[in-house]
């Protein structure tokens, strides 16, 4: 199992779902969400140190690979930014 090190230093498990439903609500399809995610994970085979990425490099990878396949979609998932809680 893959980690994520978020940016404020919590490393969650790589959630393939997860990633697939982002790229769903960017505006891909479930097959481009799916062969996406499945790109992803096999990239994490190779990057992973020790099992564990940062965020920041799996957005880029995400945004890269789903931009090949889905312009549009690619476009949307770079721009989105989920809310920061310590601002609410």
């Amino acid at each position: 199992m893959y980690k994520v090190l978020k940016k404020d230093g919590r490393v969650e498990d790589f959630d393939w779902a997860k990633l697939s439903l982002g790229i769903i609500n960017a505006g891909a399809s479930k097959e481009d969400a799916e062969e996406v995610a499945t790109e992803v994970e096999e990239w994490l085979n190779t990057v992973a140190d020790e099992g564990t990425v940062k965020s920041y490099d799996l957005h880029v990878k995400v945004i890269q690979v789903l931009k090949e396949i889905n312009p549009v979609a690619g476009e949307a998932f770079e721009t989105f930014r989920k809310p920061d809680p310590t601002k609410e």
